[in-house]
């Protein structure tokens, strides 16, 4: 009796090289975290007048932190909070804040994102006030920067999970980044990982900024404008 080993072989061995061929898949830049403010005597907690829905407060774009002996942002931190950076904060009194510098005017050079090795070069934040009591839908928040009708940077959907914050929570979402298309073509490309637009690289002029934040069917939208030259 004969046996087909040889086409059995070579079948093995085209498998294994269309598998071993297969592209790599890029690794997201975004790295969307959040922050839980604490609660003290300054800031009441939700008013039974309040209406069940996300209010937005205030957001910008930061000096870039530096990284504490745990691996975490320095910022933004809060002091007596239970977040793994509220060491940062312990110096400053409770209700206070830290974030980073932020300006109208950024460097260009530093935030193009024009190959892979581009370092981040600040911090997008944004804060909210969670009314809802929803913990049952997910949180699913956003950042899209704009020059013109040119997107260079666009994180798509970025879902948290079940949101995790009971009402009257007071929360900060932040992500380190640049601009561009880290040396990247084509769809979701460089800083539009995970969205459906192809990013450029960006240019000297006005960046537009919008950050979206959707809990269940509260949702909340805060823009603002940067210069890079």
């Amino acid at each position: 009796m004969k046996l087909c080993l040889l086409p059995l072989f070579v079948w093995l061995a085209v498998v294994a090289l269309l598998v071993c061929s297969q592209p790599a898949m890029a690794q997201s830049p975004h790295h969307l975290q959040f922050r839980l403010m604490p609660g003290n005597g300054h800031v009441a907690l939700k008013g039974a007048k309040e209406k069940k829905a996300l209010e937005q407060l205030m957001s910008g774009f930061g000096v870039l932190p530096p990284v504490d002996g745990g691996g975490n942002d320095e910022w933004p931190c809060f002091p007596g909070s239970s977040n793994p950076n509220a060491p940062d904060c312990a110096s400053i009194a409770t209700g206070g804040l830290v974030v980073g510098q932020t300006a109208y005017t950024q460097s260009l050079s530093a935030c193009d994102g024009n190959s892979g090795s581009s370092p981040n070069c600040g911090q997008v934040f944004w804060f909210y006030e969670d009314d809802t009591g929803d913990t049952t839908d997910d949180l699913v928040v956003s950042i899209v920067v704009k020059q013109g009708k040119n997107y260079i940077l666009d994180t798509g959907p970025f879902n948290f999970g079940p949101n995790p914050f009971a009402a009257g929570s007071v929360v900060v979402i932040y992500d380190d980044t640049a601009f561009g298309t880290l040396g990247q073509t084509g769809v979701g490309n460089g800083f539009c990982a995970g969205s459906t637009e192809t990013c450029v690289n960006p240019v000297a002029g006005v960046a537009s900024v919008t950050v979206t934040t959707t809990v269940g069917t509260s949702s909340i939208k805060s823009s603002f404008n940067m210069f890079l030259e």
